[in-house]
């Protein structure tokens, strides 16, 4: 069983820029071992229209989580 990965994000904030939640995806996908999943989410995201589009795709591979306000 996979172990659940949470990212935590403020759309409003540096957090919440996509490259930045895509780094920090990655490194908590290569410290579980699926480089190769990251890999096709990566390409994904770059193919992604919108950046709601994009929260989508990586919300399919780790629970993202938007902090309040």
């Amino acid at each position: 069983m996979k172990k659940e990965i949470i990212i935590e994000y403020d759309k409003t904030k540096e957090s919440g820029n996509i490259f930045l939640i895509l780094a920090m995806v990655r490194e908590e996908l290569i410290k579980n071992r699926r480089i190769d999943e990251f890999n096709n989410l990566r390409d994904k995201v770059y193919a992604s229209k919108s950046y709601e589009e994009t929260l989508q795709n990586i919300s399919k591979v780790v629970t993202l989580k938007e902090k309040n306000c």
